[in-house]
């Protein structure tokens, strides 16, 4: 059986914290590789996540929810697809449009 080249992970996040806590938010986000702001408002983000792996998507948690003024995070939806061999491409089947 080949080697697995591994695994792409893609989740939301719901970040919970006071106003206050927007610059170091967005400073985390920043420099957080694969992290990004999907929505905001006063009290409440949406990030999204992708990594090659689950300890990618808990050391952001970890970080996020180490910031002084975040509340909680919460982990809302979580995908992992296998990546085939480097140079796989991926096979689908034909489609017919209607019309």
């Amino acid at each position: 059986m080949p080697d697995m080249a591994g695994e792409w992970h893609v989740a939301s996040l719901v970040v919970r914290h006071r106003p206050e806590a927007l610059p170091l938010l967005a400073a985390a986000i920043e420099r957080t590789g694969g992290l990004e702001l999907a929505l905001q408002d006063d009290t409440r983000s949406v990030l999204l996540q992708e990594s090659d792996g689950t300890a990618g998507l808990m050391a952001s948690i970890d970080l996020l929810q180490a910031l002084p003024g975040v509340l909680t995070v919460n982990l809302v939806y979580h995908h992992i697809e296998p990546q085939g061999q480097a140079g796989d491409v991926p096979r689908t089947e034909p489609q017919e449009l209607p019309g």
